[in-house]
């Protein structure tokens, strides 16, 4: 989260542009995984990329990630302020 914070103050990006950047950083990364394991120089671990699979699983794993856990328990809740 500083790490967020940091790069919208120095760039002045609001948070979806850089939250787009971000997303667009991990489809490069994938990207580049699954070059290195295509074709004949394939790395030999066994895992063959799927684009609309691993695309979705991705996507699935953000929407997990987002979703706001609902917590009963006052002790292990976020303090969203002091009073």
């Amino acid at each position: 989260m500083n790490e967020f914070c940091e790069i919208m103050h120095k760039s002045g990006l609001p948070p979806m542009a850089v939250m787009r950047l971000a997303a667009r950083s991990i489809g490069m990364i994938y990207r580049e995984v699954a070059d290195a394991h295509s074709g004949p120089e394939a790395c030999p671990c066994g895992w063959r990329p799927n684009e609309v699979v691993d695309v979705e699983v991705l996507g699935m794993a953000l929407m997990t990630a987002c979703e706001r856990c609902q917590v009963r328990d006052l002790r292990h809740m976020r303090i969203a302020g002091t009073a």
